[in-house]
């Protein structure tokens, strides 16, 4: 089965990303909240986006680290 929706933990905000069409159509509902939530409010949207049909799962860390921050400042003309 597809994943719709992966989430990370930001601190004190949990950020969701969408990993389908169906999750785009999910996550647009939440963008206005930039599709982040308080972590405390983490398992109560993940509980209401499965009764909604939509399947949600814990996204791989991220690795920033892999990214040349040369390169990058470069390209944000920095």
């Amino acid at each position: 089965m597809e994943t719709d929706l992966i989430w990370h933990d930001q601190g004190l905000l949990t950020a969701f990303i969408p990993t389908s069409k169906a999750g785009e159509k999910a996550w647009a509902a939440m963008a206005e909240d930039n599709g982040k939530v308080l972590f405390v409010h983490r398992q109560s949207v993940i509980s209401q986006l499965k009764k909604a049909g939509y399947t949600v799962r814990k996204g791989k860390p991220l690795k920033l680290d892999s990214i040349e921050d040369d390169n990058l400042l470069a390209q944000l003309g920095i």
